[in-house]
């Protein structure tokens, strides 16, 4: 058999196969199209896969969810980098803080408290929701992330720390507002 007649075989062979693939081995073998730079028999795969036509909940909406689950996600990690940096400074200063060291704390914590501040101004004047509520709806089922919350605003409250409304502000427009902008898009009345 020469070549020519072993490629127009599989050729017929892909275009009866490719269609009855089902769904995992269609990933798996377009995955491996990637690996072996095949992308040829990527094309192939991909045209063949089944159409379907499928009905949503309406973008706007469905963006909103997305962006407030998302951002809160990002929240979320940021909250718990910086629980893991006061939680290392007080280790390491314990009870006998220096100056300098001092001036490090209040830094960071004037940051941390920038940064809730901003989350929650975001939360309420551009989504309408509590800064809590909008935690709840997406981690509520772990509330450690609630009490951290709490936990790091009773510290701040033992700092004589004067709010950052600049960094605020920085955080506020530069994170969550430009992602939520990004985002969603007005809803036109």
């Amino acid at each position: 058999m020469s070549v020519k007649t072993n490629l127009n075989a599989m050729k017929r062979m892909n275009d009866k196969m490719y269609p009855k693939l089902n769904a995992d081995d269609r990933f798996k073998m377009v995955i491996k199209t990637f690996v072996n730079d095949d992308e040829v028999q990527r094309d192939k795969l991909v045209k063949s896969c089944p159409k379907a036509t499928y009905s949503e909940s309406e973008h706007a909406y469905t963006e909103r969810i997305e962006a407030s689950r998302d951002i809160v996600t990002v929240f979320i990690i940021q909250l718990l980098e910086y629980d893991k940096i006061i939680s290392i400074m007080k280790i390491l200063n314990g009870f006998h803080i220096k100056e300098q060291e001092y001036k490090t704390e209040m830094k960071l914590f004037t940051e941390v408290n920038a940064f809730l501040l901003a989350f929650e101004t975001f939360c309420r004047e551009h989504v309408g929701i509590d800064s809590k509520d909008m935690i709840q709806a997406w981690y509520g089922y772990d509330e450690r992330f609630i009490k951290k919350i709490e936990n790091i605003k009773q510290l701040l409250d033992l700092y004589p720390i004067y709010p950052d409304l600049e960094l605020k502000d920085l955080w506020l427009k530069n994170v969550f507002v430009n992602e939520w902008n990004n985002r969603v898009k007005p809803v036109n009345l």
